[in-house]
Protein backbone atom coordinates (compact mmCIF):
# COMPACT_ATOMS: atom_id res chain seq x y z
CA UNK A 1 0.00 0.00 0.00
CA UNK A 2 1.26 3.50 -0.83
CA UNK A 3 2.48 5.51 2.18
CA UNK A 4 -0.24 8.14 1.71
CA UNK A 5 -3.01 5.57 1.27
CA UNK A 6 -5.27 4.55 4.14
CA UNK A 7 -7.86 1.80 4.37
CA UNK A 8 -11.25 3.11 5.52
CA UNK A 9 -14.61 1.34 6.08
CA UNK A 10 -17.29 2.59 3.68
CA UNK A 11 -19.44 3.85 6.57
CA UNK A 12 -16.68 6.37 7.42
CA UNK A 13 -16.46 7.99 3.99
CA UNK A 14 -17.02 11.71 3.41
CA UNK A 15 -17.37 14.02 0.44
CA UNK A 16 -13.93 15.26 -0.64
CA UNK A 17 -12.06 12.01 -0.09
CA UNK A 18 -10.06 10.59 -2.99
CA UNK A 19 -10.74 6.89 -3.59
CA UNK A 20 -7.63 5.26 -5.03
CA UNK A 21 -8.50 1.58 -4.60
CA UNK A 22 -11.45 -0.70 -3.80
CA UNK A 23 -11.62 -4.04 -2.00
CA UNK A 24 -13.17 -5.54 -5.14
CA UNK A 25 -11.94 -5.36 -8.75
CA UNK A 26 -12.88 -2.10 -10.51
CA UNK A 27 -14.39 -4.03 -13.42
CA UNK A 28 -16.99 -5.52 -11.07
CA UNK A 29 -18.32 -2.05 -10.18
CA UNK A 30 -19.93 0.71 -12.26
CA UNK A 31 -17.13 3.15 -11.47
CA UNK A 32 -15.49 4.08 -14.81
CA UNK A 33 -11.99 4.97 -13.64
CA UNK A 34 -9.42 3.76 -11.11
CA UNK A 35 -9.42 6.74 -8.79
CA UNK A 36 -11.98 9.50 -8.20
CA UNK A 37 -13.14 12.18 -5.75
CA UNK A 38 -16.31 11.55 -3.77
CA UNK A 39 -18.56 14.48 -4.65
CA UNK A 40 -22.00 13.46 -3.34
CA UNK A 41 -23.86 11.13 -1.00
CA UNK A 42 -25.07 8.96 -3.88
CA UNK A 43 -21.48 7.93 -4.62
CA UNK A 44 -20.94 6.87 -1.01
CA UNK A 45 -24.20 4.89 -1.10
CA UNK A 46 -23.06 3.21 -4.30
CA UNK A 47 -19.67 2.34 -2.82
CA UNK A 48 -21.41 0.71 0.14
CA UNK A 49 -23.28 -1.57 -2.26
CA UNK A 50 -20.05 -2.99 -3.67
CA UNK A 51 -17.43 -2.63 -0.97
CA UNK A 52 -16.82 -3.11 2.72
CA UNK A 53 -13.78 -0.86 2.69
CA UNK A 54 -11.92 1.41 0.27
CA UNK A 55 -8.46 2.95 0.13
CA UNK A 56 -8.22 6.73 0.44
CA UNK A 57 -5.25 8.79 -0.70
CA UNK A 58 -4.51 11.27 2.13
CA UNK A 59 -2.39 13.52 -0.09
CA UNK A 60 -5.02 13.91 -2.82
CA UNK A 61 -8.05 14.10 -0.52
CA UNK A 62 -9.59 17.52 0.12
CA UNK A 63 -10.55 16.69 3.72
CA UNK A 64 -8.57 15.59 6.77
CA UNK A 65 -9.01 11.85 7.07
CA UNK A 66 -7.05 11.28 10.28
CA UNK A 67 -10.27 11.19 12.30
CA UNK A 68 -11.59 8.42 10.08
CA UNK A 69 -8.79 5.93 10.61
CA UNK A 70 -10.69 3.55 12.86
CA UNK A 71 -9.79 0.87 10.44
CA UNK A 72 -10.53 -2.29 12.34
CA UNK A 73 -13.84 -3.73 13.46
CA UNK A 74 -14.72 -6.24 16.08
CA UNK A 75 -15.90 -8.68 13.42
CA UNK A 76 -12.53 -10.40 13.40
CA UNK A 77 -12.98 -11.31 17.05
CA UNK A 78 -16.13 -13.20 16.14
CA UNK A 79 -14.42 -15.37 13.57
CA UNK A 80 -14.16 -19.07 14.26
CA UNK A 81 -10.68 -20.22 15.22
CA UNK A 82 -9.31 -22.38 12.40
CA UNK A 83 -6.51 -24.86 12.96
CA UNK A 84 -3.49 -25.11 10.66
CA UNK A 85 -4.70 -28.26 8.86
CA UNK A 86 -8.09 -26.75 8.08
CA UNK A 87 -6.49 -23.51 6.91
CA UNK A 88 -4.17 -25.48 4.61
CA UNK A 89 -7.09 -27.43 3.11
CA UNK A 90 -9.09 -24.23 2.69
CA UNK A 91 -6.26 -22.51 0.85
CA UNK A 92 -5.84 -25.24 -1.75
CA UNK A 93 -6.60 -24.13 -5.27
CA UNK A 94 -10.07 -25.30 -6.28
CA UNK A 95 -10.05 -28.37 -8.51
CA UNK A 96 -12.46 -28.16 -11.43
CA UNK A 97 -13.85 -30.84 -13.69
CA UNK A 98 -12.29 -30.59 -17.15
CA UNK A 99 -14.20 -28.46 -19.66
CA UNK A 100 -15.77 -30.74 -22.26
CA UNK A 101 -18.07 -28.28 -24.05
CA UNK A 102 -17.98 -24.68 -25.25
CA UNK A 103 -21.63 -23.77 -25.41
CA UNK A 104 -22.78 -20.87 -27.57
CA UNK A 105 -26.05 -18.95 -27.58
CA UNK A 106 -28.25 -20.39 -30.32
CA UNK A 107 -31.60 -18.73 -29.59
CA UNK A 108 -32.60 -15.07 -29.43
CA UNK A 109 -33.47 -13.91 -25.94
CA UNK A 110 -37.05 -12.82 -26.66
CA UNK A 111 -37.77 -16.05 -28.56
CA UNK A 112 -36.34 -18.26 -25.80
CA UNK A 113 -38.24 -16.43 -23.05
CA UNK A 114 -41.51 -17.05 -24.88
CA UNK A 115 -40.63 -20.73 -25.34
CA UNK A 116 -39.41 -21.12 -21.76
CA UNK A 117 -42.34 -19.33 -20.09
CA UNK A 118 -44.82 -22.18 -20.58
CA UNK A 119 -42.19 -24.73 -19.61
CA UNK A 120 -41.28 -22.78 -16.46
CA UNK A 121 -44.93 -22.54 -15.43
CA UNK A 122 -45.49 -26.23 -16.14
CA UNK A 123 -42.46 -27.23 -14.07
CA UNK A 124 -43.62 -24.99 -11.21
CA UNK A 125 -47.02 -26.68 -11.17
CA UNK A 126 -45.45 -30.11 -11.55
CA UNK A 127 -42.98 -29.61 -8.69
CA UNK A 128 -45.75 -28.26 -6.47
CA UNK A 129 -47.68 -31.51 -6.96
CA UNK A 130 -44.52 -33.58 -6.42
CA UNK A 131 -43.81 -31.85 -3.09
CA UNK A 132 -47.45 -32.26 -2.07
CA UNK A 133 -47.23 -36.00 -2.81
CA UNK A 134 -44.05 -36.17 -0.77
CA UNK A 135 -45.76 -34.58 2.23
CA UNK A 136 -48.93 -36.66 1.97
CA UNK A 137 -47.76 -40.00 0.62
CA UNK A 138 -43.97 -40.07 0.97
CA UNK A 139 -43.68 -40.60 -2.81
CA UNK A 140 -41.68 -38.75 -5.46
CA UNK A 141 -41.96 -39.38 -9.19
CA UNK A 142 -38.27 -39.12 -10.01
CA UNK A 143 -38.76 -39.53 -13.77
CA UNK A 144 -40.79 -36.30 -13.79
CA UNK A 145 -38.09 -34.49 -11.82
CA UNK A 146 -35.35 -35.61 -14.22
CA UNK A 147 -37.49 -34.62 -17.20
CA UNK A 148 -38.03 -31.18 -15.65
CA UNK A 149 -34.28 -30.75 -15.16
CA UNK A 150 -33.61 -31.87 -18.73
CA UNK A 151 -36.07 -29.26 -20.04
CA UNK A 152 -34.34 -26.51 -18.08
CA UNK A 153 -30.94 -27.66 -19.32
CA UNK A 154 -32.18 -27.54 -22.92
CA UNK A 155 -33.32 -23.92 -22.50
CA UNK A 156 -30.20 -22.77 -20.62
CA UNK A 157 -27.93 -24.25 -23.27
CA UNK A 158 -29.73 -22.26 -25.97
CA UNK A 159 -29.77 -18.98 -24.01
CA UNK A 160 -29.14 -18.77 -20.25
CA UNK A 161 -30.70 -15.30 -20.02
CA UNK A 162 -34.24 -16.62 -20.58
CA UNK A 163 -34.60 -18.72 -17.43
CA UNK A 164 -32.59 -16.14 -15.47
CA UNK A 165 -35.31 -13.63 -16.40
CA UNK A 166 -38.09 -15.97 -15.32
CA UNK A 167 -36.33 -16.63 -12.00
CA UNK A 168 -36.14 -12.91 -11.26
CA UNK A 169 -39.82 -12.19 -11.96
CA UNK A 170 -41.00 -15.29 -10.09
CA UNK A 171 -39.59 -14.48 -6.66
CA UNK A 172 -42.05 -16.32 -4.39
CA UNK A 173 -39.94 -17.18 -1.36
CA UNK A 174 -42.47 -19.16 0.67
CA UNK A 175 -42.92 -22.21 -1.55
CA UNK A 176 -40.12 -24.78 -1.28
CA UNK A 177 -40.54 -25.88 -4.88
CA UNK A 178 -40.09 -22.34 -6.25
CA UNK A 179 -36.82 -21.84 -4.43
CA UNK A 180 -35.66 -25.27 -5.57
CA UNK A 181 -36.40 -24.41 -9.21
CA UNK A 182 -34.51 -21.15 -9.04
CA UNK A 183 -31.52 -22.76 -7.31
CA UNK A 184 -31.45 -25.40 -10.04
CA UNK A 185 -31.50 -22.72 -12.76
CA UNK A 186 -28.57 -20.78 -11.24
CA UNK A 187 -26.59 -24.03 -10.90
CA UNK A 188 -27.29 -25.10 -14.48
CA UNK A 189 -26.22 -21.66 -15.75
CA UNK A 190 -23.03 -21.95 -13.70
CA UNK A 191 -22.34 -25.48 -14.95
CA UNK A 192 -22.92 -24.34 -18.54
CA UNK A 193 -20.36 -21.58 -18.03
CA UNK A 194 -17.87 -24.18 -16.76
CA UNK A 195 -18.38 -26.27 -19.90
CA UNK A 196 -19.56 -29.39 -18.08
CA UNK A 197 -21.20 -32.28 -19.91
CA UNK A 198 -24.95 -32.15 -20.47
CA UNK A 199 -25.57 -35.10 -18.14
CA UNK A 200 -23.73 -33.21 -15.38
CA UNK A 201 -26.01 -30.22 -15.91
CA UNK A 202 -29.05 -32.50 -15.77
CA UNK A 203 -27.88 -34.24 -12.58
CA UNK A 204 -27.12 -30.93 -10.84
CA UNK A 205 -30.58 -29.66 -11.75
CA UNK A 206 -32.20 -32.91 -10.63
CA UNK A 207 -30.38 -32.82 -7.30
CA UNK A 208 -31.44 -29.28 -6.46
CA UNK A 209 -35.04 -29.95 -7.49
CA UNK A 210 -35.02 -32.89 -5.08
CA UNK A 211 -33.00 -31.16 -2.34
CA UNK A 212 -35.93 -29.81 -0.29
CA UNK A 213 -37.91 -33.07 -0.08
CA UNK A 214 -36.31 -33.77 3.28
CA UNK A 215 -37.52 -30.36 4.48
CA UNK A 216 -41.07 -31.47 3.70
CA UNK A 217 -40.78 -33.84 6.65
CA UNK A 218 -39.71 -31.14 9.13
CA UNK A 219 -41.93 -28.78 11.16
CA UNK A 220 -42.67 -25.82 8.90
CA UNK A 221 -41.50 -23.26 11.48
CA UNK A 222 -37.96 -24.66 11.26
CA UNK A 223 -37.77 -23.47 7.64
CA UNK A 224 -38.22 -19.86 8.68
CA UNK A 225 -36.55 -19.54 12.06
CA UNK A 226 -34.14 -21.56 14.20
CA UNK A 227 -33.66 -20.05 17.65
CA UNK A 228 -31.48 -22.68 19.30
CA UNK A 229 -28.66 -25.11 18.58
CA UNK A 230 -31.15 -27.96 18.95
CA UNK A 231 -33.44 -26.49 16.30
CA UNK A 232 -30.48 -25.92 13.96
CA UNK A 233 -29.36 -29.51 14.42
CA UNK A 234 -32.87 -30.75 13.70
CA UNK A 235 -33.10 -28.60 10.57
CA UNK A 236 -29.80 -29.92 9.26
CA UNK A 237 -31.25 -33.41 9.28
CA UNK A 238 -33.06 -32.49 6.07
CA UNK A 239 -30.02 -33.69 4.09
CA UNK A 240 -30.20 -37.19 5.56
CA UNK A 241 -33.99 -37.26 5.18
CA UNK A 242 -33.60 -36.34 1.50
CA UNK A 243 -30.95 -39.02 0.97
CA UNK A 244 -33.19 -41.65 2.55
CA UNK A 245 -35.68 -40.93 -0.23
CA UNK A 246 -33.24 -40.56 -3.12
CA UNK A 247 -31.50 -43.82 -2.28
CA UNK A 248 -34.83 -45.45 -3.11
CA UNK A 249 -34.81 -43.70 -6.50
CA UNK A 250 -31.17 -44.11 -7.55
CA UNK A 251 -28.39 -46.57 -6.92
CA UNK A 252 -26.24 -45.72 -3.91
CA UNK A 253 -23.39 -44.58 -6.16
CA UNK A 254 -25.49 -42.31 -8.37
CA UNK A 255 -24.11 -38.82 -8.99
CA UNK A 256 -27.33 -37.14 -7.79
CA UNK A 257 -26.82 -38.69 -4.35
CA UNK A 258 -23.24 -37.43 -4.19
CA UNK A 259 -24.41 -33.90 -4.96
CA UNK A 260 -27.20 -34.05 -2.38
CA UNK A 261 -24.91 -35.47 0.30
CA UNK A 262 -22.54 -32.49 0.16
CA UNK A 263 -24.19 -29.38 -1.35
CA UNK A 264 -24.57 -27.92 2.19
CA UNK A 265 -20.86 -28.39 2.97
CA UNK A 266 -18.68 -25.29 3.03
CA UNK A 267 -15.05 -24.61 2.16
CA UNK A 268 -14.05 -23.82 5.77
CA UNK A 269 -15.64 -26.94 7.26
CA UNK A 270 -18.61 -25.14 8.83
CA UNK A 271 -21.13 -26.86 6.57
CA UNK A 272 -23.04 -30.06 7.20
CA UNK A 273 -23.58 -32.97 7.56
CA UNK A 274 -19.89 -34.10 7.47
CA UNK A 275 -18.04 -30.78 7.81
CA UNK A 276 -15.97 -31.44 4.68
CA UNK A 277 -13.32 -28.89 3.71
CA UNK A 278 -12.23 -27.47 0.34
CA UNK A 279 -11.62 -30.01 -2.41
CA UNK A 280 -12.88 -32.79 -0.14
CA UNK A 281 -16.33 -31.57 -1.14
CA UNK A 282 -17.33 -33.22 -4.46
CA UNK A 283 -16.99 -30.75 -7.31
CA UNK A 284 -20.60 -30.86 -8.52
CA UNK A 285 -21.76 -30.41 -4.92
CA UNK A 286 -19.64 -27.24 -4.76
CA UNK A 287 -21.33 -26.00 -7.95
CA UNK A 288 -24.77 -26.75 -6.52
CA UNK A 289 -23.88 -25.34 -3.11
CA UNK A 290 -22.85 -21.88 -4.27
CA UNK A 291 -25.93 -21.61 -6.52
CA UNK A 292 -28.26 -22.63 -3.70
CA UNK A 293 -26.56 -20.18 -1.32
CA UNK A 294 -26.91 -17.34 -3.85
CA UNK A 295 -30.63 -18.09 -4.20
CA UNK A 296 -31.06 -17.96 -0.43
CA UNK A 297 -29.39 -14.53 -0.37
CA UNK A 298 -31.65 -12.95 -3.00
CA UNK A 299 -34.86 -14.84 -2.11
CA UNK A 300 -34.62 -15.82 1.57
CA UNK A 301 -37.50 -17.37 3.44
CA UNK A 302 -40.01 -14.91 4.99
CA UNK A 303 -38.61 -12.93 7.88
CA UNK A 304 -35.12 -12.49 6.45
CA UNK A 305 -33.91 -9.48 4.49
CA UNK A 306 -33.32 -10.12 0.81
CA UNK A 307 -30.18 -8.87 -0.90
CA UNK A 308 -30.18 -7.47 -4.40
CA UNK A 309 -28.22 -9.56 -6.93
CA UNK A 310 -25.38 -7.02 -6.81
CA UNK A 311 -25.29 -7.14 -3.00
CA UNK A 312 -25.31 -10.95 -3.08
CA UNK A 313 -22.42 -11.03 -5.53
CA UNK A 314 -20.52 -8.50 -3.41
CA UNK A 315 -21.11 -10.66 -0.33
CA UNK A 316 -19.81 -13.76 -2.12
CA UNK A 317 -16.74 -11.89 -3.33
CA UNK A 318 -15.95 -10.35 0.06
CA UNK A 319 -16.21 -13.74 1.82
CA UNK A 320 -14.45 -15.77 -0.88
CA UNK A 321 -12.08 -18.37 0.47
CA UNK A 322 -14.27 -18.90 3.52
CA UNK A 323 -17.62 -20.46 2.60
CA UNK A 324 -16.59 -21.08 -1.01
CA UNK A 325 -13.22 -21.33 -2.73
CA UNK A 326 -11.79 -18.23 -4.41
CA UNK A 327 -11.83 -19.75 -7.89
CA UNK A 328 -15.41 -21.03 -7.48
CA UNK A 329 -16.67 -17.60 -6.47
CA UNK A 330 -14.88 -15.85 -9.33
CA UNK A 331 -16.23 -18.35 -11.88
CA UNK A 332 -19.75 -18.02 -10.47
CA UNK A 333 -19.63 -14.22 -10.77
CA UNK A 334 -18.53 -14.57 -14.40
CA UNK A 335 -21.44 -16.95 -15.06
CA UNK A 336 -24.25 -15.05 -13.33
CA UNK A 337 -23.05 -11.47 -13.60
CA UNK A 338 -23.66 -8.61 -11.19
CA UNK A 339 -26.93 -7.66 -12.87
CA UNK A 340 -28.66 -10.90 -13.97
CA UNK A 341 -31.35 -10.59 -16.59
CA UNK A 342 -34.54 -9.48 -14.85
CA UNK A 343 -32.73 -7.33 -12.27
CA UNK A 344 -34.35 -4.06 -11.30
CA UNK A 345 -31.81 -1.23 -11.53
CA UNK A 346 -31.50 2.51 -11.06
CA UNK A 347 -29.55 4.40 -13.70
CA UNK A 348 -27.23 7.36 -13.18
CA UNK A 349 -29.91 9.68 -14.62
CA UNK A 350 -32.31 8.45 -11.86
CA UNK A 351 -34.47 6.44 -14.25
CA UNK A 352 -35.63 2.96 -13.18
CA UNK A 353 -35.30 0.00 -15.52
CA UNK A 354 -35.12 -3.75 -15.78
CA UNK A 355 -32.20 -5.65 -17.33
CA UNK A 356 -33.51 -7.42 -20.42
CA UNK A 357 -30.30 -8.84 -21.82
CA UNK A 358 -26.82 -9.37 -20.41
CA UNK A 359 -24.22 -9.82 -23.15
CA UNK A 360 -21.40 -12.11 -22.03
CA UNK A 361 -18.75 -9.57 -23.07
CA UNK A 362 -20.50 -6.54 -21.55
CA UNK A 363 -22.03 -7.64 -18.27
CA UNK A 364 -21.64 -4.27 -16.57
CA UNK A 365 -23.35 -2.52 -19.49
CA UNK A 366 -26.41 -4.66 -20.32
CA UNK A 367 -29.55 -3.76 -22.23
CA UNK A 368 -32.05 -2.06 -19.94
CA UNK A 369 -35.73 -1.38 -20.55
CA UNK A 370 -36.52 1.91 -18.81
CA UNK A 371 -39.83 1.52 -16.96
CA UNK A 372 -39.82 4.84 -15.09
CA UNK A 373 -38.18 8.02 -16.30
CA UNK A 374 -35.97 10.30 -14.24
CA UNK A 375 -39.10 12.03 -12.87
CA UNK A 376 -40.42 8.68 -11.55
CA UNK A 377 -43.19 8.63 -14.18
CA UNK A 378 -44.14 5.16 -15.40
CA UNK A 379 -43.75 4.90 -19.17
CA UNK A 380 -46.45 3.39 -21.38
CA UNK A 381 -43.72 1.81 -23.46
CA UNK A 382 -40.13 1.31 -22.36
CA UNK A 383 -37.22 3.21 -23.72
CA UNK A 384 -34.59 0.56 -24.29
CA UNK A 385 -30.99 1.51 -23.67
CA UNK A 386 -28.03 -0.57 -24.78
CA UNK A 387 -25.52 0.60 -22.19
CA UNK A 388 -22.68 -1.05 -24.11
CA UNK A 389 -23.16 1.68 -26.73
CA UNK A 390 -22.70 4.33 -24.00
CA UNK A 391 -25.88 6.39 -24.46
CA UNK A 392 -25.79 9.88 -22.93
CA UNK A 393 -28.28 11.69 -20.71
CA UNK A 394 -29.59 15.20 -21.45
CA UNK A 395 -26.33 16.67 -20.13
CA UNK A 396 -24.16 14.53 -22.42
CA UNK A 397 -22.97 12.27 -19.56
CA UNK A 398 -22.83 8.53 -20.32
CA UNK A 399 -25.66 6.63 -18.64
CA UNK A 400 -24.66 3.69 -16.46
CA UNK A 401 -26.24 1.55 -13.77
CA UNK A 402 -25.86 3.31 -10.43
CA UNK A 403 -27.33 0.58 -8.22
CA UNK A 404 -29.26 -2.65 -8.12
CA UNK A 405 -32.73 -2.41 -6.53
CA UNK A 406 -34.80 -4.82 -4.49
CA UNK A 407 -38.00 -5.93 -6.19
CA UNK A 408 -39.96 -4.45 -3.28
CA UNK A 409 -38.35 -1.01 -3.56
CA UNK A 410 -40.76 0.24 -6.24
CA UNK A 411 -44.39 -0.28 -7.23
CA UNK A 412 -43.38 -1.95 -10.49
CA UNK A 413 -45.38 -5.14 -11.09
CA UNK A 414 -43.01 -7.79 -12.42
CA UNK A 415 -45.75 -9.93 -13.95
CA UNK A 416 -47.26 -6.94 -15.75
CA UNK A 417 -43.83 -6.00 -17.10
CA UNK A 418 -43.34 -9.56 -18.33
CA UNK A 419 -46.71 -9.51 -20.10
CA UNK A 420 -45.97 -6.18 -21.77
CA UNK A 421 -42.50 -7.31 -22.80
CA UNK A 422 -43.33 -10.80 -24.00
CA UNK A 423 -47.09 -10.81 -24.62
CA UNK A 424 -48.66 -10.80 -28.04
CA UNK A 425 -48.10 -7.06 -28.39
CA UNK A 426 -44.49 -7.50 -27.38
CA UNK A 427 -42.27 -4.51 -26.71
CA UNK A 428 -39.17 -6.57 -27.45
CA UNK A 429 -38.97 -6.03 -31.20
CA UNK A 430 -35.98 -3.86 -30.30
CA UNK A 431 -33.96 -6.96 -29.48
CA UNK A 432 -34.16 -8.11 -33.07
CA UNK A 433 -32.80 -4.83 -34.34
CA UNK A 434 -30.29 -3.85 -31.64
Amino acid sequence: MHLTTQEIPVQNLEVGMYVSKLDVPWVQTPFPIQGFYITKQEEMDLLSHYCNKVYIDQFLSKVDIKSHLNLTTNSSAKKIEIDARTRRLMSEKARFKPRVENYSVTSKFNREVKLASDMFEQISTQMSFIYRDMRQNGYVNVSEVRAASASMVKSVLKNPNALAWLCRINDDNEALHQQAIRSAVWAIIFARHLGLAKFDLRDIGTALLLAPIGKCQLPKELLYSRQSAEETELFQQHVELTLQETHKMFSASHQVNYILSAYCERNNGTGYPRKLIGNRIPFLARVAGIADYYEQLINPYPGADALTPAEAISHLYNTRGELFQNEMVEAFIQAIGIYPTGSLVKLTNNAIGVVVEQPSKSRLRPKVAVIKDNFNVTLDKPKVLNLAKEPNDEHGIPIQISQSLKSTSTDINAELIHEKLFGRSSWLSFLRAS
